[in-house]
């Protein structure tokens, strides 16, 4: 048998004998016969996950996906450490907490409204934004539970560094005396003569002893639980590195040296590194008696 083709493409008729038909048998049936192994590979149970992670940029997805899945673990770490300090808190100051636990989700409610579905580096934003604000509450419950625990102890700087006296600059956003600038105060500045004592907050050992670029003469001391108050711009430093100082010994003589407009102490506590508001540490009660050298 011949098949004869005809076509208005064509220069002429083309005709198919039994050799070019069986050819053509055979090429239509190994290109049936591959499509149906590629689809059965693909559509396998066994075999999808695999196909899928050969695919262009399907590896990098997985990446991404894993890391956040990392993301998400350690936020869930977190979550329970803050719930664990939350409670101890809450159960030393008679504050029920337990409304406000991660295992009872929070009511929440309001108008519908079209939004937007989170890109993958939006969400990891999101992730990384909330994991720092967690970090930060988790060291703010545990810097209240020391003072909970301990309210009276000679390691917290409860102690005013000075008599009363004042203040010539508060804690937080200024505008820094030489730019001009919006700036964060990291401390409170007291004002006074040159040469009144400067005395300890809080019993600890000196770590910094020294003259600083901007602190002027600046005196550090280390009070244990990552917490260290700073003492600057003295005139004279009377501790060294490596003493050992009780609460109220006098640590330095005020001064206006370093990136000062004028005599004054400027006073910090911090907490694993990070500024504190001085005032919510220090007892009114507990001012010491400032004297000239």
């Amino acid at each position: 048998m011949n098949i004869i083709l005809v076509s208005n493409r064509l220069d002429k008729a083309i005709s198919l004998g039994p050799r070019e038909l069986l050819t053509l048998g055979l090429i239509l049936t190994l290109l049936v016969g591959a499509a149906a192994f590629g689809l059965g590979m693909l559509f396998a149970p066994n075999r999808v996950e695999p196909l899928l992670r050969l695919m262009p940029g399907q590896h990098a997805r997985q990446s991404e996906i894993d890391a956040l899945a990392v993301q998400v673990g350690q936020l869930q770490a977190k979550l329970t450490r803050l719930d664990g300090l939350a409670s101890r808190v809450g159960d030393k100051t008679g504050i029920d907490i337990k409304p406000f636990l991660s295992s009872n989700a929070a009511p929440q409610g309001g108008l519908a409204q079209t939004g937007k579905s989170f890109s993958l580096s939006g969400l990891e934003a999101l992730l990384g934004n909330t994991d720092g604000k967690m970090s930060a509450l988790i060291d703010q419950l545990t810097l209240a539970e020391a003072v909970l625990l301990a309210p009276n102890s000679e390691h917290l700087p409860r102690h005013s560094p000075m008599v009363i006296a004042p203040q010539s600059s508060s804690f937080g956003w200024r505008v820094d005396p030489f730019t001009g600038a919006q700036v964060f105060h990291e401390g409170v500045d007291y004002q006074g003569d040159t040469g009144t004592n400067v005395t300890a907050a809080a019993t600890g050992k000196v770590v910094y002893a020294a003259y600083h670029p901007q602190y002027g003469n600046m005196v550090e001391l280390d009070h244990g639980n990552d917490l260290t108050s700073r003492y600057a711009h003295a005139s004279r430093l009377l501790v060294k590195v490596g003493d050992t100082v009780k609460v109220g010994d006098t640590v330095a003589l005020l001064g206006s040296t370093g990136r000062s407009t004028g005599p004054h102490l400027h006073f910090e506590i911090r907490y694993r590194g990070v500024a504190q508001n001085p005032l919510r540490f220090i007892d009114p009660s507990n001012m010491t008696v400032a004297q000239k050298q």
